[in-house]
């Protein structure tokens, strides 16, 4: 699959796809954790389904190596 690492995700706080994958790459392993170092999801919550989405999937990516 690929996948644009430059689409922003979280325009609240303007986070993107790759942001996420560096916060995984980095050791965070659920949601809460790249919340924790993004910010992604957490001021009007609407892009929550998809940052957890892109959590799970780069989760599973990084531990399938």
């Amino acid at each position: 699959m690929t996948m644009d690492l430059g689409k922003t995700v979280c325009y609240c706080m303007s986070v993107t796809s790759g942001m996420i994958k560096d916060a995984v790459d980095s050791g965070a392993s659920t949601l809460e954790e790249v919340q924790g170092i993004t910010s992604a999801g957490t001021v009007c919550g609407s892009c929550l389904e998809d940052v957890k989405r892109l959590v799970e999937y780069f989760v599973n990516e990084r531990d399938s190596k």
